[in-house]
C-alpha cells in the first residue's frame, strides 16, 4: 500500500512504516539516463495542467530524504491534483490544530519521532495537509444512503459513561473484579482516584474493542465478572481491564436521532477502504490524463488501477 493512502488512515502518522519503497540515494543516476540529455528540465509525470520534472525530484528528495523515489512521484502527482480540487478546502488553520494535537499527544518525545520518521516540522505539516486533502476527496465521493445509514446503525452503540481500569498483570485485575463485588464504594472511590471515568461509544478508537463490548453488556452499577484480555497487535504485550458501567445506553430503533455519529462512522470507513480509496484516486489518474516517461517508473500507479480491476472483477463474479 502507498505512503500517501497510509499517512491519509488517521493514524499518528509518525507511527507509519514506509512500505514499498526505493531507496532514495542513487536514484539520480537511473532518472538522468532515463529522461535524456535535457537532465533536470526533463519530464518525469505529465498530466492535465502540470507536469513533474528532474528538478522537482530532487528538491522534494531533499525535503523527505528517508522516503523512495516512486512514493515521492505518487505523493508530488496526488498532492499537484488535489490541491487543484480542494485545496481550497483546507486551511493553514485546520493543518495546524492537527499539528499542534499531534505535538501535544506525544509531548517531549515529539522531536524524536519526528526524527526518527524522517519528517521536519515544515514536512510533517505538508504531509497533514496531505491526509487533509484526501479526506476531502473520499468525503466527497461517498454516498450517505439511508441504506448505509441503516447499516452502520445496526453496529452503532450510543455513547455511555463508566469506569475503565487497566492492569499489566492478571492478578491484579482479578483482585480489582473482587473489590468491585465485595466493596463497590471502595472500587468506585479507586476508580475515581485514577481518573478512570470514560465517556464512549462504539466509534471510539482509544478503547480496545474487547472492552468496548463486553462494557456495553453491562447494566447501570455492573462491574466486569473476570478481566478483559487485550493482546497488543505491535507487540502481543496482554494488558487486563476491568469495567464498571456507570451509565449505559439504549440506542432505540430511529437511527436518525445519531445520523451526525453514524455519518462519521461512515467516512471512517470508507477512508480505511482501501479499495474505495484507490478507486478514487485511480478515477483522478484518468481524468488527469497522467502519464509516466521513464520506463523505470511506469509502474508507480498500477497498484490503484489494478485495486479497481479486482474490485470490478469480484462484482462481475
Amino acid at each position: 500500500m502507498n505512503q500517501y493512502y497510509k499517512d491519509m488512515e488517521g493514524i499518528n502518522i509518525l507511527n507509519l512504516k514506509k512500505i514499498g519503497l526505493v531507496a532514495v540515494t542513487g536514484f539520480a543516476a537511473v532518472t538522468l539516463a532515463a529522461c535524456g540529455k535535457d537532465g533536470a528540465n526533463s519530464d518525469i509525470v505529465t498530466m492535465k495542467g502540470d507536469t513533474i520534472r528532474v528538478s522537482d525530484l530532487y528538491k522534494e528528495a531533499k525535503e523527505y530524504p528517508s522516503t523512495g523515489t516512486a512514493t515521492l512521484l505518487q505523493n508530488m502527482t496526488f498532492n499537484k491534483i488535489f490541491e487543484k480540487e480542494f485545496g481550497k478546502k483546507v486551511s493553514d488553520k485546520a493543518v495546524n490544530a492537527e499539528f499542534d494535537a499531534q505535538k501535544t499527544s506525544l509531548g517531549s518525545n515529539f522531536a524524536a519521532a519526528l526524527q526518527q520518521a524522517g519528517y521536519t516540522e515544515s514536512s510533517y505539516k505538508t504531509s497533514i495537509r496531505s491526509q487533509l486533502l484526501l479526506k476531502e476527496v473520499v468525503t466527497s465521493k461517498i454516498k450517505f444512503t439511508d441504506a448505509e445509514y441503516k447499516a452502520a446503525f445496526e453496529a452503532y452503540h450510543p455513547t455511555v459513561e463508566a469506569y475503565v481500569l487497566s492492569e499489566t498483570s492478571e492478578d491484579a485485575a482479578k483482585k480489582l473484579v473482587e473489590d468491585a463485588k465485595n466493596d463497590a464504594a471502595a472500587f468506585d472511590k479507586t476508580a475515581q482516584d485514577k481518573k478512570s471515568e470514560m465517556k464512549f461509544d462504539s466509534s471510539n478508537t482509544q478503547i480496545p474493542d474487547e472492552v468496548k463490548t463486553a462494557a456495553f453488556k453491562l447494566k447501570d452499577g455492573e462491574a466486569s465478572t473476570e478481566p478483559i484480555k487485550v493482546s497488543n497487535p505491535q507487540t502481543g504485550a496482554a494488558s487486563f481491564y476491568v469495567v464498571k458501567m456507570i451509565k449505559n445506553a439504549d440506542k432505540g430503533t430511529d437511527w436518525k436521532k445519531y445520523k451526525k455519529e453514524l455519518k462519521t462512522i461512515i467516512t471512517t470507513n470508507k477512508q480505511n477502504d482501501a479499495t474505495f480509496v484507490n478507486g478514487i484516486i485511480a478515477s483522478y489518474l484518468k481524468d488527469y490524463n497522467v502519464k509516466v516517461k521513464p520506463k523505470e517508473f511506469s509502474n508507480i500507479f498500477s497498484s490503484y488501477e489494478a485495486a479497481v480491476t479486482s474490485s470490478s472483477s469480484s462484482k462481475s463474479k
